[in-house]
């Protein structure tokens, strides 16, 4: 290949060494070997790379890869500069003149045997089997003593099918798609952390505390299902809202279920987005992600986060409760809520067939009016204790 320095033969080349240099073959060079296991338990179009306890996803036949645990993905320009922040593009262009025409070796990363190495079940086959946490169990124990949830809020999430209980005191957290599908779920325990290995992997956990009969006009978005939980017991605007989780790190197939949940809940008038996330750069990045995702599809949004530099709304819960217990409640747990407006015209919904989200069925599609921030939750005011849910009310969501 002949390099020149005019902008057209440089784009030639671009377009050139994206063709033709599989990401795959940049992460080997770099180290990563393929988990033939986890690749198994997706899909043969998404290739699984580790390298110690990082992991990189290759897909688009090699032309595109994300980061399961961060926010990195792109084309194989992106993955050496993600990999090296330190390298600029001539670099980038360099070490790609010398992958064109390789093709991955697809070598296994080795594997200690143990546990993992067993078959694994369909997620959805553990979650039919299981119950939700009743009053005085490990888990019910867990959520209620050690995270500092209140039993209302509990029960509320298990009623819902939302929450049931694991092995060891775990608590499991279901997630399912725009369709109502389950997908997996959540894991969270006294000493264990984690998401369901096969089946599609995350989407959205998501709940309602209000008993689910008003259509669903503002949509929370936190990192975790116990942040989701815990932001719902500090909050007054319960009504209508549906708190939910991406289970963190987000796939590209996540990302656009969740943007599908916004079109169904920017339907409604005067909805808007709260986007809940931890005080911290993750928080800032997931922040700027889904305001922009609000925008695409003219849903208001906004974020609040807790005070506390890397404090995440669990913290924020188990500080209070203390504090109540100490005779003194904190001051204004939550930072300042400002709206970030979309703007242009308001994306048309997508059909969506009758889910989880069949609460928030469209009552017209006319852009609402512009939200005045008296409207809006203020962090000065004080945050009262939840109502439970009313005898006979609805059961919500059916997650």
């Amino acid at each position: 290949m002949a390099y020149t320095s005019s902008p057209e033969a440089q784009q030639r080349e671009l377009d050139e060494l994206r063709n033709a240099v599989n990401c795959a073959v940049v992460l080997e060079k770099a180290g990563f070997r393929l988990d033939r296991q986890a690749t198994a338990q997706r899909s043969a179009r998404n290739l699984k790379f580790r390298r110690d306890s990082e992991a990189i996803i290759v897909n688009h036949d090699g032309k595109g890869w994300w980061d399961p645990k961060g926010d990195g993905k792109g084309d194989v320009f992106k993955l050496v500069q993600y990999l090296d922040p330190s390298k600029n593009l001539g670099h980038v262009r360099q070490e790609l003149r010398a992958l064109i025409g390789r093709s991955p070796t697809l070598e296994v990363v080795e594997r200690t045997k143990g546990a993992a190495d067993r078959p694994r079940r369909d997620p959805a086959e553990l979650w039919n089997r299981r119950t939700a946490p009743g009053q005085g169990t490990a888990a019910w124990r867990y959520l209620t003593e050690i995270r500092g949830l209140p039993d209302h809020i509990v029960a509320i999430a298990g009623q819902q099918g939302a929450l049931k209980e694991g092995p060891h005191g775990t608590a499991w957290f279901g997630h399912r798609d725009a369709d109502g599908q389950f997908t997996g779920m959540e894991m969270r325990g006294p000493d264990y952390k984690g998401f369901s290995t096969g089946g599609v992997g995350k989407r959205l956990f998501g709940f309602r505390a209000d008993g689910g009969e008003a259509p669903v006009t503002r949509l929370v978005v936190t990192e975790a299902a116990i942040d989701a939980l815990s932001f719902a017991a500090l909050d007054r605007f319960q009504k209508g809202t549906l708190y939910t989780s991406t289970g963190g790190g987000m796939s590209p197939e996540s990302e656009a279920n969740l943007k599908r949940v916004m079109m169904k809940v920017a339907a409604q008038p005067d909805a808007r987005l709260v986007v809940a996330v931890d005080n911290d750069l993750q928080g800032d990045r997931y922040a700027g992600k889904f305001a922009a995702m609000a925008q695409d599809v003219g849903l208001w949004s906004g974020r609040v986060s807790p005070k506390g530099p890397g404090e995440d709304w669990n913290a924020v819960l188990r500080t209070r409760r203390e504090g109540m217990q100490a005779g003194s409640v904190p001051v204004a747990p939550l930072c300042r809520l400002s709206e970030v407006l979309g703007s242009g015209s308001k994306a048309q919904p997508e059909t969506v067939s009758p889910s989880w989200l069949g609460q928030a069925e469209a009552h017209g599609t006319q852009r609402p009016p512009r939200v005045s921030d008296a409207s809006l939750p203020a962090s000065s005011e004080p945050v009262g204790k939840p109502a439970g849910p009313r005898s006979g009310s609805s059961p919500g969501l059916s997650l």
